[in-house]
């Protein structure tokens, strides 16, 4: 059997392998991902199971074994040229990370979404501006049943696996890529509790591509000066054709000139200033009258009739 081939007569070129990439430390930002891996493809969000997400020794995000967690991140199909970039950014050749193969719990991205290139993710906005155009102009989408994918590609450290602090540089990256993976479906409950208590949370909300430079848009510009003419003694003039407005009532302005105090003007005598005119004491006030005195009560007596009563003794003398 002939092989297929082309409209120009040449067979197409074999299709490069790829693998799917479970990132869940600053890879989650989209951005970088773009910068490291310019070829890789959004695949969508993915759960591996017992296992816990933790910040070691070396400052960086890993995931160790745990029963009973979960880490939640995101997928990206990435080619082999991607992989030999990362394996020298996560540092394999020094062991600061090794190449695992898990099982993941893989979730569907959106069909606007789904095998997007990042860098036209990126290039549009980000993932919040793509999503919040799409809910605009078309009903919201049912979320794409799960499903298991075998082989996915985890960087995974496992000479380092002590709960530490993270490096200042590495709490931004971390905070910039949670808010792409919020922005993609990541729950808030997870980012609170499985990657809060190792990072804090920005001083205000870490806000995603689109929205930054809409509003790096509107900023005025800071720092520049107008450029003034040089003052002059002369008087601006009118503009043509317009004459400047004078007031109805125009009073000649009065000018005051001090005199010394040797050259002021005698007054007569007898002559009254109509300025300052003397001042009068006013009449007094008549004496207020004086209320006069409530009457006296009159002793009053009332009748009452006297009984008297007269007692005769009578004495019986036998004769």
């Amino acid at each position: 059997m002939a092989s297929p081939t082309s409209g120009n007569g040449k067979q197409p070129a074999p299709k490069q392998p790829t693998t799917f990439y479970f990132a869940y430390g600053s890879n989650l930002h989209l951005k970088q991902m773009k910068r490291r891996c310019p070829h890789s493809r959004y695949i969508g969000r993915a759960r591996l199971v017992n296992y816990r997400w933790q910040i070691n020794e070396r400052g960086y995000a890993n995931v160790v074994k745990t029963d009973g967690y979960w880490v939640d991140g995101l997928v990206y199909e990435i080619d082999a040229a991607d992989e030999a970039k990362l394996d020298i950014n996560e540092g394999v050749s020094k062991n600061a990370y090794a190449k695992k193969t898990m099982r993941a719990q893989l979730f569907r991205a959106p069909g606007n979404l789904y095998r997007r290139p990042t860098s036209w993710i990126v290039d549009r906005g980000g993932p919040a501006k793509i999503l919040r155009q799409a809910k605009e102009g078309t009903p919201k989408q049912p979320e794409q049943p799960q499903h298991w994918v075998q082989e996915v590609l985890v960087y995974i450290s496992l000479n380092f696996t002590t709960d530490s602090p993270p490096k200042e540089e590495y709490i931004n990256r971390i905070n910039f890529g949670l808010a792409d993976a919020r922005a993609l479906g990541m729950e808030d409950d997870y980012i609170s509790n499985c990657i809060r208590p190792f990072v804090p949370a920005p001083a205000r909300p870490q806000r995603t591509l689109g929205a930054a430079n809409a509003e790096k848009g509107k900023q005025p510009a800071r720092g520049l000066k107008r450029n003034a003419s040089p003052r002059t003694g002369e008087k601006s003039p009118a503009r043509p054709g317009r004459a400047p407005k004078r007031p109805d009532n125009q009073t000649p302005q009065q000018t005051t000139t001090s005199r010394p105090r040797s050259q002021t003007v005698p007054r007569r005598p007898g002559a009254t200033s109509q300025q300052n005119p003397p001042q009068q004491n006013p009449p007094p006030l008549p004496p207020r009258p004086v209320p006069p005195l409530p009457p006296r009560p009159i002793p009053r007596y009332r009748d009452a009739p006297i009984i008297v009563v007269e007692e005769y003794h009578f004495s019986c003398r036998s004769i």
